[in-house]
């Protein structure tokens, strides 16, 4: 290429950087001058760029605390309970209501007042449930400050916060506790369950709550195919769907063909609440049962649907602000306002011992921002109470930010068995890379040949233990051999194993298969941080099994792994802390079973598609049907056992880092915010800790 050809490259790509700069200039000169927010916006440049890292042997550097900082210092005051849930200090507690006057929020008392409201005694139940803060009782007022990184994301608020079933988890997650049922009994061996629900509950628009909301979800919505195409399966027993019997308003009987050990831990953990979000006097004008097909074609046409089902579903959604709740707080503003403005429920039917009708906070906000910026604004003591969205790389900034941003960091006992769990697909559609992956010896080569304490530092400050995909130590399921087996960095016994295999090497000392190729394993990913990953591909590199990090969209991710085309797929743990409710990664449980996806197809259809496993994981999976049908709780332990010790003997996933706390960012005027918890998905944290307690002082 001739000189004058480069001096026209250097003088186009200078005009170009010129003019991305003066672009710059201008937008900045044309924005708005706040000099707060300037001189804030200064500091966190300061502070973030010192910690963006130099590349290192051709890794993608990521923005990272600087492993210079002197964290045990920053860290000095804290401890953090990843360990035994009995050490918990303060939580709260929930009783019966023993009879007394009514208390209610300022805001509320005024619109009594206009006329607008009842009196609150008029609004609560006749037996309202009572919510023992850990701490104190109010004060009432406050806004809430939460930040999304979309108004999908805001959508959190209905699983999260909005935990309403007919029971729920208590903080820790060692007990099921009564919520919208005060009791309920469990007969026949399991295959019968009754409810007896509060007297007297109201939705937010002040109808009564009744038995007859849950027949409407039940014959109008789970058993209408155009709604419901496919029973989840905890509704379903000996091939035929739960039956829902109406005893009185306040009495409601589940029964199953077979027993169902599972329904009660079930109910609290997602399946309670789905069955209240339709209000039957609400719903019912959106279903042809009991409004004219014409009229809903008609209606669903205006509001831009093509099938009636679709304005269903969209009136029922978190965002219709006009639906019913029986949340704490309900969406007076849905996004796309900004911010979105939760507000709250003044027919709420929870009450503190005094009386005083919950929740104690007015209002929860919701601004949206993208990650990064979520971050830096919760370094600043910008955010009311959160853990979504903070990243563990910002963990060190985030406790020393504790003084100047005016909160604390609260470390809450992490449900699951670790993150970056590394899932070879056991059903991979090409047969000779079925064959590799299947041999335990290469599984636990892999594992071996992972040095977890270097990945430790690498990501989690070494604040986190190497360890299998085993509950955690909080578990009853927990099982120390299990979280030990193959977690040593012991590459030339994983060179040993691979040897045994018959995987020989090329001249370049990559290992071949059967018909001379090199083996490459594809790490395939949704996460945009890889520097762990990137480790993980070195050390498998290192053993001869050439392995490269390939980050997907999260849609591909799943395509892939439902076509079972992936190598190795990487996702976090399930809330191994009670190992029943999700076991994806001792069993072949669902398609989130990355490693076994076919062999849980065959699970889940009762051998009526998929792949049969081999014998030991088709072990697993009857052990795991026998759990299904007991309501011991000591023989779901035992059976659970079982199930661990071939897990441990096949070592089907591999696990990486685990026993991390969850931590959450908490501004100091907030109130009965737990400084230990349990957290998971499955508990609906934080709403295992009723965050309808919470309160703010100024």
């Amino acid at each position: 290429m001739g000189i004058k050809v480069w001096i026209a490259l250097i003088g186009v790509f200078a005009s170009f950087v010129l003019l991305v700069q003066g672009m710059g200039y201008v937008a900045f000169y044309l924005s708005p001058r706040d000099p707060d927010a300037i001189q804030r916006a200064s500091e966190f440049e300061a502070v973030m760029g010192s910690l963006v890292r130099a590349p290192e042997d051709g890794v993608v550097p990521v923005v990272q605390a600087d492993r210079t900082r002197d964290l045990e210092a920053v860290m000095a005051d804290v401890e953090i309970p990843n360990r035994h849930p009995e050490a918990t200090g303060a939580v709260h507690r929930v009783m019966e209501w023993s009879g007394g006057r009514f208390g209610e929020a300022p805001m509320l008392a005024q619109r009594v007042r206009e006329g607008i409201l009842p009196p609150v005694s008029e609004r609560l139940p006749e037996d309202p449930l009572v919510i023992v803060p850990p701490q104190q009782h109010g004060p009432y007022g406050g806004t809430w400050t939460r930040f999304a990184t979309g108004p999908r994301d805001v959508g959190i608020v209905e699983a999260r916060f909005a935990y309403e079933g007919l029971v729920r988890w208590d903080a820790m997650a060692q007990e099921v506790i009564p919520n919208l049922a005060v009791r309920w009994e469990i007969a026949d061996g399991g295959r019968s369950f009754i409810f007896f629900l509060r007297k007297g509950v109201r939705w937010s628009d002040g109808h009564p709550f009744t038995v007859d909301d849950l027949i409407f979800w039940y014959e109008d919505v789970l058993q209408n195919e155009e709604i419901t195409p496919v029973v989840p399966r905890d509704f379903k027993r000996g091939g035929q769907v739960m039956g829902l019997e109406k005893v009185d308003d306040y009495t409601v009987r589940f029964t199953f063909l077979e027993p169902n050990g599972l329904f009660i831990v079930k109910m609290a953990s997602g399946r309670g609440y789905e069955m209240l979000r339709y209000p039957a006097h609400y719903m019912k004008q959106f279903h042809p049962k009991y409004t004219s097909l014409e009229k809903l074609e008609a209606m669903s046409e205006a509001a831009g649907f093509d099938l009636w089902k679709q304005l269903f579903e969209d009136m029922r959604d978190w965002r219709n602000p006009d639906i019913p709740r029986l949340w704490p707080w309900i969406v007076v503003a849905p996004p796309p306002a900004r911010p979105a403005v939760l507000e709250r429920n003044p027919y709420y039917w929870k009450v503190d011992p005094d009386g005083n009708q919950l929740p104690y906070i007015d209002r929860m906000t919701f601004e949206i921002f993208d990650p990064e910026t979520i971050n830096l604004k919760a370094i600043n003591g910008e955010i009311g109470m959160q853990g979504r969205h903070l990243q563990f790389q910002n963990y060190p900034l985030f406790m020393e930010g504790r003084k100047k941003g005016d909160y604390r960091v609260v470390h809450w006992i992490n449900g699951s068995a670790g993150s970056n769990i590394l899932a070879l697909n056991l059903n991979h559609r090409d047969p000779e890379m079925k064959r590799i992956i299947g041999d335990h010896r290469f599984r636990k080569a892999l594992s071996l040949a992972l040095n977890r304490a270097e990945l430790n530092e690498a990501d989690y400050f070494g604040i986190g233990k190497p360890r299998q995909v085993c509950p955690p130590p909080s578990s009853p399921f927990y099982d120390a051999d299990y979280e030990r087996a193959y977690i040593e960095y012991d590459p030339d016994r994983a060179n040993v194993l691979l040897d045994e295999m018959g995987l020989k090497r090329g001249r370049n000392g990559m290992r071949l298969r059967a018909d001379g190729t090199p083996i490459k394993l594809y790490i395939e990913t949704t996460s945009l941080n890889n520097r762990i990953l990137e480790l993980v591909a070195s050390y498998w590199t290192a053993v001869g099994v050439h392995s490269e990090v390939k980050e997907e969209a999260r849609q591909l991710f799943y395509e892939r792994k439902k076509g079972l085309l992936h190598d190795v797929g990487v996702w976090g743990g399930s809330d191994e802390q009670i190992a029943v409710l999700d076991p994806r990664w001792l069993v072949p449980f669902s398609d989130e079973s990355v490693h076994a996806v076919d062999y849980a197809r065959w699970y889940r259809t009762e051998k009526k598609r998929g792949e049969e496993p081999p014998k030991d994981m088709r072990r697993c999976i009857e052990l795991f049907w026998e759990i299904e049908k007991t309501i011991d709780e000591d023989e779901q332990i035992r059976l659970m056992g079982e199930i661990i010790d071939l897990n441990r003997k096949n070592l089907w996933v591999i696990g990486t880092v685990g026993a991390l706390p969850s931590f959450y960012l908490v501004k100091n005027s907030f109130r009965n915010v737990p400084e230990v918890a349990m957290s998971g998905w499955a508990f609906r944290t934080p709403g295992n800790t009723a965050v309808e307690c919470y309160a703010m002082e100024e």
